[in-house]
């Protein structure tokens, strides 16, 4: 499981593009996600994680019929320790995430190549090369099937603990006009159900998302890592036109966000805010402009 949790999730969006097995591309979308876990070594505290996500995606369709991609990406993650202390901790991260789609004369093969530059700190002090994160995304597709595609390919980023590198594999299948299971593992992977076509839809979503980000106290000797693997049920509507609203209940199955020692990479124990906690429950919605493929 230690080895399973360290996951990461590939940029969200960048892969739902033109395909028939892929459904949606999401323009804009806004999430929020909350969970509380007690303190592995103090059952008497709790602490309380909130997540804000923000991202917006530009694609840029050229004649020759492949596609320019670019992405911007926000996240904060606070977290508070209570009832008996009020102490919050903050840390947040912005990425620009820039790319090419490549599509085949026969339209079987679609290569992305993604670079992803990243800012990742509490950003209590001046930017500097600490808080400076790279990486880079490839995935090859190739379509079987007018409802089937397999791809695979692999992310690197060098996170503030090192280099980090995952081999990436995924099918998109259409098996009816109400299924659809597609994404890539081991980072996102999405079944999904069509209630109501183009209203309401419902399935499970698992996720592994592995992030780093430099702490500035104490001279910059430490940073928060955060390993978090989750399974989750979704339900979604579309309210109007393109505009969708979904909200989402699931089980951690990875860790909270970590404060770990620069210099050993091991857990610190000098504060409670960022601290191991127990499996918790999650709980998140959003919304998002979305262009569906169907």
């Amino acid at each position: 499981m230690k080895r399973f949790s360290i996951l990461i999730v590939v940029i969200s969006g960048l892969f739902f593009l033109k395909g028939n097995a892929q459904p949606y591309t999401d323009i804009t979308n806004f999430s929020y996600q909350y969970f509380s876990g007690v303190n592995r070594s103090n059952a008497a505290i709790d602490n309380t994680t909130e997540i804000y996500s923000l991202g917006m995606f530009l694609p840029k369709e050229l004649k020759n019929g492949n596609t320019l991609l670019f992405r911007i990406n926000t996240e904060l993650i606070q977290a508070t320790v209570s009832p008996r202390l009020a102490k919050t901790a903050n840390v947040s991260s912005i990425s620009f995430p820039i790319g090419y789609q490549w599509i085949s004369e026969n339209k079987k093969w679609k290569s992305v190549l993604i670079g992803i530059p990243k800012l990742a700190s509490d950003f209590e002090e001046s930017i500097d090369s600490k808080d400076i994160q790279y990486g880079i995304v490839f995935v090859e597709n190739y379509k079987l099937k007018d409802k089937l595609q397999i791809k695979a390919g692999f992310y690197f980023n060098r996170e503030v603990f090192g280099n980090f590198f995952v081999p990436l594999i995924g099918i998109d299948w259409k098996p009816s006009d109400r299924c659809r299971f597609f994404g890539i593992l081991p980072t996102n992977y999405k079944i999904e159900y069509a209630i109501s076509k183009k209203k309401w839809y419902t399935g499970l979503n698992f996720k592994a998302f592995t992030r780093s980000f430099q702490f500035s106290e104490v001279g910059k000797n430490d940073y928060i890592r955060f390993d978090e693997v989750v399974l989750k049920s979704f339900i979604e509507y579309y309210c109007f036109n393109n505009f969708v609203a979904y909200a989402e209940i699931g089980r951690s199955l990875g860790n909270s966000p970590l404060r770990y020692k620069s210099d050993t990479n091991e857990i610190s124990n000098s504060t409670l805010t960022f601290s191991p906690v127990k499996n918790y429950l999650i709980f998140s919605f959003g919304f998002a402009y979305r262009i569906r493929n169907e």
